[in-house]
């Protein structure tokens, strides 16, 4: 299908380091319709620095708790390397989120077919640059992330010779609120930066996401969960197997109704025209010779004669031949119109 879009069951960390978790969650990726199926790959000590979650000042005492639960759910590449296979399995696109160099050359020995930028990572142009070098399509969320960063990230990718990327707006809160979610900001990346644009949704329920699609959205992402009662981060911004099936669904349906930028009717509509467009036709007897005024002409179904849009030119105009009552009335019927 021309303009698919490609959709993203973010598996994320929804796994909760559970490796048979994490192939129950590609089975429902599968199950489910999605494109592409994709986890985060990490190594925890390279994230967080552990020196900074020493402090006891009350900020880093949240930053303490997420080194904890990053730890348990990461996935060695032996784990990456088997949910790979598993995808291959399931004939589903594998791929992930990496977060420091080693994850990135890890994923790139599994040849992924793209590498995802997270949004804290909009910045980073290390990792960036990094994964420029891997000369795979790079995807990018822009969540709590200014015009400016983002400008500054497309001019440095640019910069280093990279051509094939693509933005997603986000909102970075799990989960957004729909009045934050400002979907318009879709069209607005696109025309700015003339690159694809998607969108990753945070947001609960699917509502979001087909809106996404009619406003131009290339890319669809959506954490994806067994279960959403789950402990873990992500699982209260996610949606279950059945509605993440519902939300493929209706975007596929829209794609088909979404069409092109112009306005053109189709053939079976044309085919309609006879019976739902009128006609003018006499609303009385007319003679010869007599002029029309607006009491003596009706528009009427079906369309056979001079169109009602012609209704006031013919208005004044001289009748060369008798009408009857509930005749259309033809070009020959008259003269001195200006039609």
């Amino acid at each position: 299908m021309k303009n698919k879009t490609l959709i993203i069951a973010e598996a994320g960390i929804n796994h909760n380091g559970n490796l048979y978790k994490a192939k129950k969650l590609i089975d429902a990726a599968k199950s489910s319709g999605a494109d592409v199926v994709k986890f985060q790959a990490y190594k925890t000590d390279l994230l967080i620095e552990k020196n900074a979650i020493q402090k006891k000042k009350e900020k880093y005492k949240k930053i303490k708790k997420t080194f904890k639960f990053l730890k348990k759910f990461e996935l060695s590449f032996n784990d990456l390397k088997e949910l790979k296979k598993y995808s291959v399995k399931k004939k589903i696109t594998f791929a992930a989120t990496p977060f420091d160099k080693l994850s990135i050359d890890e994923l790139a020995k599994l040849k992924v077919p793209f590498f995802k930028v997270s949004s804290g990572d909009i910045n980073n142009f290390p990792l960036i640059n990094h994964i420029v070098r891997k000369k795979k399509p790079i995807i990018i969320s822009t969540g709590r992330s200014s015009l400016e960063e983002v400008r500054k990230t497309v001019f440095y990718l640019k910069q280093k010779g990279c051509k094939n990327f693509a933005l997603l707006h986000c909102v970075s809160i799990y989960p957004a609120k729909l009045e934050d979610l400002n979907l318009n900001a879709i069209k607005f990346l696109k025309r700015k930066f003339k690159c694809p644009i998607g969108f990753s949704d945070h947001s609960k329920g699917i509502d979001a996401a087909l809106g996404a699609v009619v406003l131009g959205a290339k890319y669809i992402e959506k954490h994806l969960t067994l279960n959403t009662k789950d402990k873990g981060p992500d699982h209260k911004a996610s949606i279950e197997p059945s509605e993440f099936k519902k939300m493929v669904n209706g975007i596929r349906n829209l794609e088909i109704a979404v069409g092109r930028e112009k306005k053109k009717a189709t053939k079976q509509e044309i085919k309609g025209k006879f019976s739902s467009r009128r006609s003018i036709f006499a609303n009385k007897n007319l003679f010869k010779n007599s002029i029309i005024n607006e009491k003596d002409i009706i528009c009427k179904r079906p369309m056979i004669g001079i169109g009602p849009e012609n209704f006031e030119k013919i208005i004044g105009c001289k009748i060369k031949q008798n009408i009857k009552k509930g005749q259309q009335i033809n070009f020959k019927h008259i003269k001195k119109t200006n039609l």
